[in-house]
């Protein structure tokens, strides 16, 4: 005894949304003009995403500031700043206002920062031995 194969669109439609839900597929269409879930929730989903990676890299980079052994105390000023989430620009105005040893500029700063980042990722790679 076989089974009849479908003939119509909705016949079609209805054995491959079966083929789906038995292969755990979830779809976000509620039919074909609405959704089950709404853009705003799913930007939620995506924020809630990006701010646990963000405090996560943070959180690395404040393990960084307690462990890492700094060129000189210029370095570590401008990871603490960087660890407080400032931008290059804003730690290079601070340096300006106390008149340090390089010209500080938001490119001095921001060279500094992305040597420091690649410092910090070998360690959390590679593992931290002392």
């Amino acid at each position: 005894m076989s089974q009849k194969k479908p003939k119509t669109y909705k016949q079609i439609k209805e054995v491959w949304y079966k083929k789906l839900e038995k292969s755990g597929f979830k779809d976000i269409e509620k039919n074909e003009y609405r959704l089950k879930t709404y853009s705003k929730q799913l930007n939620k989903t995506k924020k809630l995403k990006d701010y646990e990676s963000t405090r996560d890299y943070y959180y690395m980079v404040n393990q960084f500031l307690g462990c890492y052994k700094f060129k000189n105390k210029l370095e570590q000023v401008i990871w603490e700043y960087y660890s407080l989430g400032m931008s290059a620009r804003k730690i290079a105005k601070i340096l300006r206002k106390v008149k340090v040893s390089i010209k500080p500029n938001k490119d001095n700063v921001a060279l500094i920062i992305k040597r420091l980042v690649e410092e910090m990722k070998k360690m959390y790679v590679i593992g931290y031995n002392d």
